[in-house]
């Protein structure tokens, strides 16, 4: 049976060059930015609304 080798592992170096950009990158960016803000538009409408009345069974139901 032989014996299995390994030749040496290259030193790792740290990346200091910035790799060109995907072409998408910035419209990757805006679509997330403008999902964000409709979030947070969507969290303040919910969170201002006032509070809606149910229906007498509802709340019997709830109250049980």
């Amino acid at each position: 049976m032989s014996a299995i080798t390994f030749e040496a592992m290259p030193p790792i170096k740290a990346q200091t060059e910035r790799g060109a950009r995907h072409p998408l990158h910035s419209v990757f960016v805006t679509v997330l930015t403008v999902k964000l803000l409709v979030a947070a538009v969507l969290v303040a409408t919910v969170s201002l609304a006032p509070p809606v009345s149910g229906e007498h069974s509802y709340v019997t139901m709830a109250s049980r």
